[in-house]
């Protein structure tokens, strides 16, 4: 028969041992200190590379805008056919007094069938014939260029008002179809007009075309086939004889003719 005094003390006594071995157990432990949270770690900055701010609109300076010029009417040939009056000269080139004919190493001038033939022989070579025309200080000049063989920068063409030879005004047109106006004063060669492009000219050889000056009270208009070409102040009160000329540059012979030439007086109100 079991003892029930005996089973108490033994359950109390094992209590009582379990209890001391759990504090034992607690007391000799080292508790381990609450970790502190970590500081957090700095995310490095990337240094960009800087790019030039683009200007979408960028200021411009304030133009200065100049007035408008006051535009001058330039008449056409047809508009200049009212002062033009009295006809002072008709010449088909068929009277040899009228015009020098030298003959020399640089070439020949010599009448043809109405016409003034020219033909330069040599490289870098001059042949002028000069007229017993005289031009007053206003008039209207017409003459027909024909070019039968010519290169791009060989020139042909107009002395007036010449006084001697060393003053005088003169007017060129090259085979590449441009134009020039000079003015050789005491020997001195003057530009008034340098070489510009002209307008329905026909260019290189075979080729023709009707030059036309015109002249009043200092001004001076150029047409080549009724088409304006140009206006240029010039002298007043002038006058002096009429020549023609040919001149080989990147050609070393040429051959061009002159016709049909008409003088007129110019009367404006």
């Amino acid at each position: 028969m079991t003892n029930p005094s005996g089973n108490s003390l033994f359950h109390k006594a094992f209590i009582s041992a379990m209890i001391l071995l759990t504090a034992w157990l607690f007391s000799s432990c080292t508790l381990l200190p609450t970790p502190e949270p970590l500081p957090p770690t700095a995310t490095p900055t990337q240094t960009e590379t800087p790019t030039p701010t683009i200007d979408w609109f960028p200021d411009t300076p304030t133009p200065t805008f100049l007035p408008p010029a006051t535009a001058t009417p330039v008449p056409t040939r047809e508009g200049l056919l009212g002062g033009i009056t009295e006809l002072l000269v008709e010449d088909a080139f068929s009277d040899p007094g009228l015009w020098l004919t030298p003959q020399n190493q640089s070439g020949n001038v010599a009448f043809g069938v109405q016409n003034l033939s020219l033909a330069v022989a040599r490289p870098s070579a001059l042949l002028i014939s000069m007229s017993q025309h005289t031009l007053p200080e206003d008039f209207y000049l017409e003459i027909t260029l024909q070019t039968s063989l010519c290169e791009a920068e060989d020139q042909i063409g107009i002395i007036f008002w010449e006084q001697s030879a060393s003053d005088f005004y003169r007017l060129l047109v090259n085979c590449a179809g441009q134009y020039r106006l000079e003015l050789v004063q005491g020997g001195s060669n003057f530009v008034i007009q340098d070489w510009e492009t002209a307008s329905q000219m026909q260019r290189a050889a075979p080729a023709t075309n009707r030059l036309a000056l015109w002249v009043y009270n200092g001004t001076l208009q150029f047409f080549i086939n009724d088409a304006f070409q140009f206006e240029a102040g010039i002298a007043q009160d002038q006058s002096g004889d009429l020549g023609v000329f040919a001149r080989t540059i990147s050609g070393s012979t040429m051959t061009v003719r002159f016709s049909d030439l008409k003088i007129y007086q110019v009367e404006l109100n």
